[in-house]
């Protein structure tokens, strides 16, 4: 049951409860009823052959029975009930009730005093039917000595079986309608029960937008360790970050100064200067890609704003240029660091300013997965041969045209931690397309 959720699983496990349940209560209420329903009729046909019994007559060698016997069925043809008297292994009397039938070969009749009663007999007076069977010996006096006389009981098992039927199909209604109705109150009782998991996922949720910074909700008892524990590990996240980022500002801060000295030295050769150079630029990068190491319970950024500002500083840096950038798409958000965003673009707009002739395009674009930064612009564009080659890990973004420096292997660093992806393409000018894609919900 991989992949289902907790209520579908209850429900796939209460279905097949439920189908082995009903069944089995059916067949044992079948079985119970079906054995009360026997045992009373066994208990009439045993009163039936009393009332023969007391109503038989042997005189010396000669039976007789009266022409109208107490018990209604017997007197009535076609009743369903037939009564049978053998002596001397002779059919010496049958009752009114048979009429219609010609019973010469009864069941094997017990001994004296013993009685014998089947419950699925097919007599040969009418093979079409099954019957009840009872029979019992008894002796009386005769001329000379006592005498067994056997006598049968016969009924027709139509009118029992039609009552067990209507037995069945009442209980199948009533079970499978109490059954529906356990399902209903699973449903809702599982919904009830889910409730505060529910809750808690929402909650997760919120934190992981940024707009809640701890478990709030009241949660029944058995979820208050973990919602302790999920508010103690997001203070603990947060003390981290906030001591990783002052010990990494601190470090920063600490190496400024000696290369700010360094590079002010007087009389410093060029190679010795360009290599200070260099190794500020690492550390600048290194101590960025570092502290935007983050969490991602952080709030989503506007980012057309923040394009829009941008924007007009690359304008006004290139005012030489008189560039014509325009924006266009949807208002989206970034769920990251407004300072980081803010590097990103400005180091993709930057660029595309260096190389454009006159226009730059930028587009924001959401779709189910994704959000799409695309900045477009009409310069020389970057060579089909290369592009593949400056996404490859190692490979510095920086190398595709002139002018371009760290910034954008600092991109290309953001990008990756924030799990995003960097895509080149040719724009619709002719000239770069840079592409930043995010997922719409990073999973940090």
């Amino acid at each position: 049951m991989k992949g289902l959720s907790l209520q579908l699983r209850a429900i796939i496990l209460a279905v097949i409860a439920l189908t082995l349940f009903i069944p089995l209560t059916v067949l044992t209420l079948e079985r119970a009823y079906t054995a009360s329903l026997t045992q009373a009729k066994q208990n009439e046909l045993k009163l039936m052959s009393l009332a023969l019994i007391s109503a038989f007559e042997l005189d010396g060698n000669i039976p007789y029975m009266p022409e109208l016997l107490y018990e209604e069925q017997l007197n009535l043809p076609d009743s369903g009930y037939v009564g049978l008297i053998q002596f001397r292994n002779k059919t010496v009397w049958q009752s009114a009730s048979a009429l219609h039938y010609d019973i010469t070969h009864p069941p094997p009749s017990p001994n004296v005093g013993e009685e014998l009663f089947l419950e699925d007999y097919t007599a040969r007076f009418d093979k079409k039917r099954s019957h009840f069977a009872y029979a019992f010996t008894a002796e009386f006096a005769g001329e000379n000595d006592f005498e067994p006389v056997h006598f049968y009981i016969f009924n027709d098992k139509t009118d029992f079986n039609l009552e067990r039927d209507a037995f069945l199909k009442t209980v199948w209604q009533w079970l499978s309608l109490l059954a529906f109705a356990l399902l209903v109150l699973m449903l809702i009782g599982m919904a009830l029960l889910l409730s505060p998991v529910r809750e808690l996922i929402h909650e997760i949720s919120m934190m992981a937008r940024g707009k809640q910074a701890r478990l709030t909700h009241h949660y029944p008892v058995e979820f208050s360790g973990l919602q302790s524990s999920i508010n103690q590990l997001m203070q603990i996240e947060e003390d981290q970050r906030k001591r990783y980022k002052n010990s990494l500002d601190d470090l920063a801060h600490s190496l400024k100064t000696p290369l700010a000295v360094a590079l002010g030295t007087a009389d410093l050769p060029d190679e010795a200067r360009e290599s200070l150079k260099q190794i500020d630029h690492l550390i600048r990068r290194q101590l960025k890609r570092a502290t935007i190491a983050k969490s991602g319970w952080q709030a989503g950024v506007d980012i057309y704003p923040i394009v829009e500002k941008v924007t007009q500083a690359i304008k006004k840096i290139h005012s030489e240029k008189s560039l014509s950038v325009s924006i266009s798409g949807e208002d989206i958000q970034f769920h990251g660091d407004k300072t980081d965003l803010m590097e990103m673009v400005g180091n993709v707009l930057d660029n595309a300013a260096k190389a454009a002739t006159k226009n730059i395009l930028v587009s924001l674009q959401q779709s189910e997965n994704w959000i799409d930064i695309c900045v477009e612009d009409d310069g020389p564009g970057i060579p089909e041969h290369l592009r593949e080659k400056l996404l490859q890990r190692g490979k510095r973004l920086d190398t595709y045209a002139e002018g371009q420096g760290i910034g954008m292997a600092v991109v290309a660093d953001l990008v990756t931690i924030y799990q995003g992806r960097l895509l080149i393409d040719k724009s619709r000018f002719a000239g770069a397309k840079i592409t930043m894609q995010f997922p719409t919900v990073p999973n940090f």
